[in-house]
């Protein structure tokens, strides 16, 4: 009797490499990259699954931001009251969570290189507020100038005028202004 030799399992792909990949192939040949994500999801029999963190995960994380122990303690935080101000939050529900982790911390990892009509550069610029990664700009070395080409050559997609979204062209405006003001 022969043995057949099955070959080796791949591990399955995460959301993000697929779609950091998705993102390379697009730009290198002018492809729309909500059309590939959707043949890769046709191709692998199904949406990709992204693992979201849990709200323990982002407590901690929004605990360590602001240097504290426990949620007594960041509710009594200076700036954490100005981080919030104005605004309820029902910390036994993961959603507040996430949108302070979002603003505190970084991008949650299952946001990372996202797809859509409302992102850039991999960032939903809807859900969170980065500038320098959608700009594609570091901060420590970008001027008022590339600050302000950047924001041109995202205009030029972007713009209504030129059929991009209203929302997220004020979104790009408030992000250049941020930046501005911190040159």
């Amino acid at each position: 009797m022969s043995q057949k030799k099955s070959k080796p399992r791949r591990k399955p792909a995460n959301i993000n490499q697929v779609r950091e990949r998705i993102r390379k192939l697009a730009k290198q040949h002018n492809y729309d990259e909500q059309v590939l994500l959707e043949f890769a999801e046709f191709v692998h029999g199904g949406k990709f699954k992204e693992l979201e963190p849990t709200i323990n995960d982002l407590k901690a994380e929004v605990l360590q931001a602001f240097s504290c122990s426990n949620l007594t303690e960041l509710k009594k935080n200076k700036t954490f009251q100005l981080a919030i101000s104005g605004r309820k939050f029902n910390f036994s529900q993961k959603e507040p969570w996430l949108i302070i982790y979002r603003e505190w911390v970084r991008v949650p990892e299952n946001e990372r290189n996202e797809i859509g009509p409302t992102v850039i550069n991999g960032i939903d610029v809807l859900k969170n507020f980065r500038p320098w990664p959608v700009f594609q700009l570091n901060p420590k070395t970008a001027t008022v100038d590339d600050i302000n080409a950047a924001f041109r050559q995202l205009a030029k997609t972007h713009h209504p005028d030129v059929g991009g979204n209203r929302e997220v062209f004020e979104v790009l405006q408030k992000m250049r202004d941020s930046l501005l003001l911190l040159r």
